[in-house]
């Protein structure tokens, strides 16, 4: 009876979350001229402390609820498991992206792409857009044309953009087609991510973590990022090392994953060098990191060959670096904006030695360990963040593809920066969104998470029970 009950509560929960959006698109009946954004109520006329704490309140209990439903044993095997997170899913594909306008930018590079025909690599929506604006009527370009990034060409790789223009080609110009089709897409990978987890754990408790986890559903089936469709390729990746043991598709894999972002080959040394490790001779191990390297470098350059023109292409890899939000160079910026280039000399140069040591161990150890070492690609991870001048808090799924190998504490703490990172982003609700109030927003994930390891750690010493917080997959 416990168990049905979380699992309703999980539900009426998800609704309440998606009332507002419900309200929007009964009243407006398109997303044309949607706009509304910080605002939980998706009204502009309403108060929006109420809003605000309307919302932490409901998103507080079903995280709540969440880890519950984990530490319960609730859902019993993985059919469960699928059934309830494509139910839940469902629910959210009704929430608007009211907190990121990221998938109105992804509707108007593909459509700049497929139906006109331009290289988004070399031409920004926005200067396309103002050229030809008496010939064009087309809402997608239209609202793609307004949105924040829409001053730069494309800021991903060129797997993103084949998605993007495939999803706007099928949307024949109207932005409520597109954005059903991109959810679509977000829910169908979300579940196929849930059931990946599971293959490669074979313990179903991983894929609750990732699968019900209120930060995955809000930011990538209510806000559409893409970053999803990334961590499902490195899965890919992931299962054909470790299951079918072939590198070659586990390589081709990451090479995608890397088409989608770039950070994605950072994993390529654990990967191939994982796999030669049987190999006695470090001639030897070197010899196949090459030919595996220059496999992985050929599928890319294939990749990149579809919009290739020049090597501005690549411009797409650095187009953030010079853009600041919720960094700690951001809270620079407001203190002192000449440290900051000392700032990131520093880190960038922090970064690449510690990963150079991090791929050196991998080629010199005789006997690799792969939780190990996959635990050490986890803070490669946290550190290649932590350098980035623009940090969004959907980055922190890129943690998800390898959470199940991380210890016990580490994938505690994982889940709980992403309700960390929700509760932290309320600071623009009260107000608006704007770099002004990173520094509020740096400040407030610090406190946070000094609360959250506080409260933790202090229910783990009082009740030994509650340290049956999922133990890491060994391998």
């Amino acid at each position: 009876m416990k168990n049905k009950l979380l699992k309703i509560s999980f539900i009426l929960l998800s609704i309440l979350l998606v009332v507002p959006s419900f309200i929007y698109i009964i009243s407006n009946r398109t997303l044309v001229n949607f706009d509304i954004y910080f605002n939980f109520f998706l009204n502009e006329n309403a108060n929006k402390i109420i809003a605000t704490i309307t919302f932490l309140i409901l998103f507080l209990i079903l995280f709540v609820i969440y880890i519950l439903i984990i530490k319960k044993n609730v859902l019993k095997n993985i059919k469960q498991v699928l059934i309830f997170v494509s139910i839940i899913s469902i629910i959210f594909i009704f929430m608007l992206p009211w907190t990121s306008s990221d998938v109105f930018y992804y509707m108007g590079v593909g459509e700049l792409d497929g139906i006109y025909g331009q290289n988004p690599y070399y031409i920004t929506m926005r200067d396309f857009y103002y050229a030809n604006q008496d010939k064009i009527n087309d809402e997608i370009l239209e609202k793609g044309a307004t949105n924040a990034w829409s001053d730069t060409t494309v800021v991903y790789g060129p797997v993103s953009q084949i998605i993007f223009k495939i999803c706007s080609i099928l949307s024949f110009k109207s932005v409520d087609i597109a954005i059903i089709i991109f959810k679509l897409l977000n829910l169908l990978i979300h579940i196929l991510c849930c059931y990946l987890i599971y293959k490669i754990t074979n313990k179903r408790i991983f894929a609750i973590i990732y699968g019900l986890n209120p930060f995955i559903l809000m930011e990538f089936i209510g806000n559409v990022h893409n970053d999803i469709i990334m961590v499902f390729v490195i899965l890919l990746s992931l299962y054909f090392l470790l299951k079918k043991k072939n590198l070659a598709l586990s390589v081709i894999f990451l090479a995608i994953a890397t088409g989608i972002k770039y950070f994605s080959i950072l994993l390529l040394p654990l990967i191939i060098i994982y796999h030669v490790k049987q190999e006695k001779k470090i001639s030897t191990r070197i010899l196949k990191c090459i030919l595996y390297g220059l496999l992985f470098i050929i599928v890319l350059g294939l990749i990149y060959a579809i919009y290739y023109r020049d090597i501005e292409i690549l411009k797409s890899m650095f187009a953030q670096t010079n853009k600041y939000s919720r960094s700690i160079y951001s809270v620079m910026y407001q203190i002192n904006p000449a440290i900051i280039k000392i700032v990131k000399t520093a880190l960038y140069t922090l970064f690449i030695l510690y990963y150079l040591k991090f791929c050196i161990d991998l080629l010199t150890d005789k006997n690799i360990k792969f939780n190990y070492y996959i635990r050490r690609y986890n803070r490669v991870i946290i550190l290649f963040s932590f350098l980035l001048g623009t940090f969004q808090i959907w980055y922190i799924s890129w943690l998800f593809a390898t959470f199940m190998w991380q210890r016990p504490n580490m994938i505690k703490n994982i889940v709980g920066i992403t309700l960390i990172a929700e509760l932290a982003t309320s600071i623009y609700m009260f107000t608006s969104e704007s770099y002004i109030y990173d520094k509020y927003f740096i400040e407030t994930v610090i406190v946070l998470l000094l609360v959250w390891q506080i409260f933790t750690n202090k229910r783990l010493k009082n009740n030994s029970k509650l340290n049956s917080f999922p133990t890491r997959f060994a391998h």
